[in-house]
């Protein structure tokens, strides 16, 4: 039996509600997977489900990824987006195979309380601990479904089958995963369990891979910003944005949800609380980006009750949802600049953050400073902006006296 296409992609956002996902998962579900299968079949004038056309958009979608026309983020969102399609043409529905924190709730009440105490000994952080929650869980439905109910009767294969199990969905994130099973393994270990089994697993030492990351050429930024135009709406506004971009290396999602009063005025500084890591960082705020703010709040800004700093500027007058929408503002002026973008140039919004970053490590502002400017929890996010800072690096770089004279050289 034929199937509408349209038909399809409605059921897809009715599971993915069902299964109550956060708006914005849903959102970019919306945008990024069924939005281009959508301008698909509209432009070859086809509403029935076709397999040979989902066939198609896996393999246009790989060579966009190839030639550097998406991300590898956008990539696997087309991927997800065909599979599900997919699966509800041939099926009806289609199982989540991400999981979900309701699952934690079939879990043996032993389990559930173990879990409790555990997040609530570690530091209270939101993120982290939805992450560690998620892995703990997963642990735990791992055992359960293994008819594992006593924790001193977990064998290093349990652990090992479960590592191989999780490396399925978490290829990425497997340091993520290691180092929440040492901590489960200590706190348990505080608490009696006997653990040993399955130490020796987990003492490996992992790290994360870090790419080196290109910034935003000066010279582009620059280039940007010039093509506000501040006499008509709402270049006041974008300028703001970009201007507090240029000079703090805000991200796009605290730039999104400043306020007013985090503006102090007086004192010429910005008290933000920022969304990633939920604490408040201090930032000076130069004397243009304060007029450039003031002139956007009394000549432009909407009037509206919204405690945020910039809105958009058709009605309704709201606060943008997230950083989504600031990363939009620049990228219609790169546009408008003329500049060419590929995958991981650095042309992008965060690439004006490692822009800031960079320029204050070469200008020799120690890195413990730029890292607090930045908001890193720690000085290893910032380590990247040692390696883009060229001029610096030739300095450390070691003499090759020692392999003789030149002419001895090949």
């Amino acid at each position: 039996m034929e199937k509408n296409i349209f038909d399809i992609i409605a059921k897809a956002n009715e599971i993915l509600e069902s299964l109550r996902l956060s708006r914005s998962t849903i959102r970019a579900y919306q945008a990024r997977s069924f939005a281009p299968i959508i301008k698909a079949y509209e432009e070859r004038g086809c509403t029935i489900f076709q397999p040979e056309i989902m066939k198609q958009l896996l393999n246009e979608a790989d060579k966009l990824f190839q030639d550097h026309a998406i991300s590898r983020k956008s990539l696997n969102f087309r991927r997800r987006g065909i599979c599900i399609l997919n699966e509800i043409h041939e099926t009806g529905t289609f199982e989540w195979k991400i999981f979900l924190p309701q699952k934690s709730r079939d879990l043996p009440s032993f389990f559930t309380e173990i879990l409790k105490n555990f997040i609530e000994s570690l530091p209270n952080n939101k993120h982290s601990l939805r992450i560690i929650k998620s892995i703990v869980s997963r642990f735990f439905v791992f055992l359960k479904n293994r008819n594992i109910n006593d924790l001193n009767g977990i064998s290093a294969g349990d652990i090992r089958d479960f590592l191989s199990q999780i490396h399925e969905t978490k290829a990425g994130s497997m340091d993520e995963v290691i180092s929440t099973m040492k901590k489960l393994h200590q706190f348990l270990s505080l608490k009696g369990y006997k653990t040993d089994n399955y130490w020796l697993l987990l003492s490996s030492p992992r790290c994360r891979d870090h790419k080196v990351k290109p910034a935003m050429p000066n010279e582009d930024m620059i280039l940007i910003i010039n093509q506000v135009n501040r006499k008509k709406a709402p270049g006041k506004r974008d300028f703001a944005i970009l201007s507090l971009a240029l000079t703090t290396g805000l991200r796009a999602g605290d730039i999104a949800s400043l306020t007013l009063t985090d503006i102090h005025w007086k004192e010429l500084e910005l008290h933000v609380l920022q969304g990633k890591t939920n604490k408040i960082v201090v930032l000076p705020l130069q004397s243009p980006v304060r007029d450039a703010l003031a002139d956007y709040i009394l000549n432009e800004r909407p009037e509206s009750t919204c405690k945020n700093v910039f809105l958009r500027s058709c009605a309704p007058y709201d606060a943008f949802k997230d950083g989504v929408s600031i990363a939009c503002i620049f990228r219609k002026y790169l546009k408008k600049a003329g500049i060419s973008h590929i995958v991981n140039d650095g042309k992008t919004f965060h690439g004006i953050r490692r822009a800031v970053g960079t320029s204050m490590v070469a200008k020799g502002v120690p890195v413990t400073t730029v890292s607090q400017v930045l908001g890193h929890q720690s000085i290893r996010a910032t380590r990247q902006y040692i390696s883009l800072d060229l001029y610096g690096l030739k300095k450390c770089a070691l003499s090759m006296k020692s392999l003789g004279g030149a002419h001895e050289i090949s």
